[in-house]
């Protein structure tokens, strides 16, 4: 190339206005994967709504078609061409023009991409517009060849309107590209949930096939629901009063969160900025019940609103901790600082998300995570609780089929008794078959009793690990053994066991074996377990009640075990009445490098204490591991062994 070219070519560079532009093509792509979800379609459609003053907004919703139509103050062709046609251009960027014309509302839009809602979901959309008596109609497809391409106009008898007497807006969406749900009250669960408050001179009415119906608060029904229950502020203090009565439930009250944040405004300006959080979240009773699927919202969530407006479904996904619990969480909270008009717009275009590296987030991310924290406390409290409520009433039942069962008993001696002294005394010397017809007909009478017998015998405690609390690493071990070898939490007395169906709701152990052992009417017996050591008989001189009440436990057991076994720890020396004939396991403790205790068996120990495990359970009619098995396990998990 020549000198005089290239510096043709250079000037060419100079001269040239290079800008950027936009394929007609964009539209289709934006309103392609913008909302993922009909709920999320249909209620930007009703936040337009909202922004236009309407005070009703009715969504219609039949096999082959959608629409939203409002009575809100409609738009004049000015307004719809320069505006809402305008892909993107932003309803609201500083205090000055963050309320509506004539009600002064918080507008819930800003990006100026909910007008492409309707396209997600259809291939094009009917807009309808009236203004002071004028009408206007345009068709608005997802797919525009040219730059310069004109909409269609629509002459009236291309539409037809079913709720705008005067001003309003409608938007119509034929043959949509979504399965439209089978029931109503699906549709209502849904955008209940969107929308979960009453809002002052706003109704959603949802007509669907034909049937019109008012959209309810989705948290008034949430209430007869939960466990736990934690307001944040005063605005939503009257929902404690929709609370069932039930003295379980976990209630708590706290103050408004408020920190101040420095933050860069729209103007450019480093400014102080309160991010306040208020609202709700609780806890359910239970997960059972609770929708799953994927096509619907799940009852498991913590969703963030701003300006009445849902920014985020669920925020549990990025702030929590995967605690079993947090599977129970539901609640709504309420930040308005998201949709500050003075501060860059944080939202997502689609209400899925916020810009996760937003000032405002990170802060209030931090009180989030404490609140869900102090829900789940609260939860862990009920559920004791309920745990407590259901062990008493059910050793309430096992009591009344023990005083069942002794009656039964004596009723069928009493019976016995005077049948054969009648016989006796009516036949000098009563024949074989004559006995034996009065023993028939008592043994007959019999199998009630004994079936109740059955009952009260499945319903015992089967096995009792009888130990002082120092000596609690010993009991945790045989405890887990047992729970290997497939011995039911329920069927096992712990005292100081880490799961609560071995804890008795006695406050000790004494009351459960005089009335279900000693004085039963069963002969079934518990099996017996005792962890001895000098712990035993060492009495603690600054608390020798509690040294008392470990005797008191191992003599409980004594009366009342059928059989039992030793594991006694270091060089102590058990007595009777402990079965001392019997060799017992043998368990010595050492400190470790961190001077935390370490059960030290010989290979021998080690034997002794997987038969003794195997007997018990064997014993008390259960199917215990192999012997390899157990000890395998054993070693692996809780002892050292020693040559």
């Amino acid at each position: 190339m020549s000198i005089k070219s290239v510096m043709k070519e250079c000037e060419k560079l100079m001269v040239s206005d290079f800008r950027l532009r936009v394929s007609p093509r964009m539209l289709e792509l934006l309103s392609k994967d913008l909302y993922t979800n009909i709920y999320f379609v249909l209620a930007e459609l009703i936040a337009n709504a909202y922004d236009a003053d309407a005070e009703n907004v009715y969504v219609y919703v039949d096999d082959h078609e959608l629409r939203v139509e409002d009575d809100g103050i409609g738009m004049s062709v000015d307004i719809l061409t320069e505006q809402y046609l305008v892909v993107g251009a932003e309803s609201r960027n500083s205090s000055d023009n963050s309320t509506t014309s004539r009600k002064k509302r918080l507008k819930m839009g800003r990006k100026g991409v909910g007008k492409l809602a309707a396209l997600s979901i259809s291939d094009g959309f009917k807009l309808v517009t009236v203004q002071n008596g004028n009408r206007v109609g345009v068709y608005i497809p997802n797919r525009i060849e040219h730059d310069d391409e004109s909409l269609h106009v629509l002459s009236e008898n291309e539409y037809s309107l079913k709720s705008i007497d005067k001003d309003g807006t409608a938007v119509i969406m034929e043959n949509p590209k979504i399965s439209v749900p089978k029931l109503q009250s699906t549709v209502m669960k849904n955008l209940g949930k969107i929308f979960p408050n009453n809002i002052d001179d706003f109704k959603i009415h949802v007509i669907f096939k034909g049937n019109d119906k008012i959209l309810e608060p989705d948290e008034k029904a949430v209430m007869t629901r939960l466990a736990s229950f934690l307001v944040v502020g005063n605005e939503k203090r009257y929902m404690e009063n929709q609370l069932p009565d039930d003295p379980l439930i976990q209630k708590k009250h706290i103050d408004e969160i408020c920190e101040t944040i420095m933050m860069r405004n729209t103007c450019g300006d480093v400014v102080p900025l309160a991010v306040s959080i208020y609202g709700w979240i609780g806890t359910y009773k239970t997960s059972r019940g609770m929708k799953k699927e994927i096509n619907e919202f799940s009852d498991n969530y913590l969703a963030i609103f701003a300006h009445n407006k849902m920014g985020l479904r669920n925020v549990l996904s990025i702030i929590g901790k995967n605690r079993v619990y947090e599977s129970y969480i539901v609640g709504n909270l309420y930040i308005d600082a998201f949709e500050d008009s003075d501060f860059p717009d944080m939202a997502g275009t689609n209400r899925q998300g916020y810009n996760e590296n937003d000032p405002r987030w990170e802060c209030a991310k931090k009180h989030i995570r404490e609140l869900t924290d102090e829900i789940v406390k609260m939860h862990t409290q009920y559920a004791k609780l309920e745990q407590q409520e259901k062990d008493k009433s059910k050793q309430c039942r096992k009591k009344e089929d023990e005083e069942r069962l002794t009656k039964e008993l004596s009723k069928i001696t009493k019976e016995m008794k005077q049948n054969l002294s009648e016989l006796i005394v009516e036949e000098i010397r009563p024949s074989e078959s004559e006995i034996q017809k009065v023993l028939d007909k008592q043994i007959n009478n019999m199998k009630k009793a004994l079936h109740l017998k059955a009952t009260v015998d499945a319903n015992k405690k089967k096995i009792m690990i009888s130990h002082t609390l120092k000596d609690k690493q010993v009991a945790d071990t045989i405890y887990a053994m047992l729970l290997y070898n497939n011995v039911p939490k329920e069927d096992i007395i712990y005292s100081n066991g880490p799961d609560p169906e071995t804890n008795l709701p006695e406050t000790d152990i004494y009351g459960y074996l005089r009335d279900f052992f000693v004085q039963s009417a069963s002969d079934e017996m518990i099996y017996v377990l005792f962890v001895t050591s000098s712990n035993v008989v060492n009495v603690n001189p600054q608390s020798p009640a509690v040294s008392w009440g470990e005797l008191m436990e191992i003599g409980a057991c004594w009366v009342t075990q059928k059989d039992h076994w030793i594991f006694n720890i270091d060089d102590f020396r058990p007595e009777t009445p402990l079965n001392i004939q019997d060799k017992w396991v043998s368990i010595y403790t050492k400190k470790g490098n961190d001077g935390e205790s370490i059960l030290s068996l010989t290979e021998a120990m080690v034997n002794s204490f997987c038969n003794k495990i195997i007997q018990t359970c064997e014993g008390c009619g259960y199917i215990p591991k192999s012997f390899e098995d157990n000890k395998k396990y054993l070693q692996a998990n809780y002892i050292e062994v020693y040559k």
